[in-house]
């Protein structure tokens, strides 16, 4: 496929995503809720992010990766992006997730409706007396349930460092263990080993590393070598102020533990060592912007 058909496509499907959403994306807010709408419907994750950057909404130059373009085909009604470009956008494959409808009153109806069911709720709560426990269990059990959908925190595992990388839109390459967060340079997501051969990450497993001491050594290894190593790493980080998103490796067993958000401690930090201070015990996939901010 010639790029210049290729981006006729990507336009059209942009489209069909709008109408499918029933509104044009063109807000922050709007493509959060765009990456939910689309994690509802095809449970396939798209962060806000990637989806910004297909809009145009950012100005970094990329290509919507294929595995984002058939998630977005799915939303729209297709088995997957080679199905929207051969059968045509306006032929879909089966049907794609119900619009939402553009009405003026929208609001005031999901408003109402939400109030309706609330009194129901409520109703057959007081049928059996127990009305205000049960409210408190249903509010606990939704805040759960969205929590665990978007955001991750300390100490949950993951098998593969694929099954954390695609949660950020990345797709693993030769050094899946330090990947930069897209659109983020100074944003990392780390993979280290507990016990690594080359590279040292000391800490205290037991309180899932409040810190992390990070310094290069091999056993038998000139010390002159070793001692540059460290300053060429202290010097590069010393200046970076990266933030590290982070997953270990064999800190229970084979699987990565998500440890937190991490950063420099200066005061601790030297030519000999690294010293990553643990500042978040979550991250909030839907709002990754902020970690910017965490950043400075």
């Amino acid at each position: 496929m010639d790029t210049e058909n290729q981006e006729m496509l990507i336009t059209q499907l942009r489209q069909k995503v709008e109408e499918t959403f029933g509104q044009e994306i063109k807000t922050p807010k709007d493509f959060e809720n765009l990456s939910l709408a689309v994690s509802d419907c095809t449970k396939d994750y798209i962060s806000a992010t990637t989806l910004k950057r297909m809009w145009g909404y950012l100005t970094e130059p990329v290509t919507p990766r294929k595995a984002t373009l058939d998630v977005l085909a799915k939303y729209v009604g297709y088995k997957d992006w080679a199905a929207f470009t051969q059968e045509g956008p306006d032929t879909p494959s089966y049907s794609p997730a119900p619009p939402v409808r553009k009405s003026g009153l929208s609001r005031v109806f999901l408003v109402a409706l939400l109030a309706a069911l609330v009194c129901l709720i409520g109703l057959l709560l007081l049928r059996n007396c127990r009305m205000s426990n049960r409210l408190t269990s249903i509010t606990d059990s939704l805040k759960t349930v969205n929590a665990d959908k978007y955001v991750i925190r300390l100490g949950q595992t993951f098998s593969t460092y694929d099954d954390y990388l695609q949660l950020f839109g990345i797709t693993p390459d030769d050094r899946p263990w330090a990947q930069p967060l897209p659109g983020h340079p100074e944003i990392c997501i780390w993979g280290p080993e507990f016990h690594n051969a080359h590279w040292h990450n000391d800490g205290n497993p037991d309180s899932l590393m409040p810190t992390i001491t990070e310094y290069w050594h091999v056993e038998g290894a000139d010390p002159e070598t070793v001692r540059l190593r460290n300053i060429d790493h202290y010097t590069y980080l010393r200046y970076r102020k990266e933030l590290r998103v982070t997953f270990m490796k064999g800190l229970r067993d084979s699987t990565f533990t998500f440890l937190g958000l991490y950063s420099m401690d200066h005061q601790l930090s030297d030519t000999n060592r690294i010293v990553w201070q643990r500042v978040a015990e979550e991250c909030d996939l839907t709002h990754l912007d902020y970690l910017e901010q965490l950043r400075r």
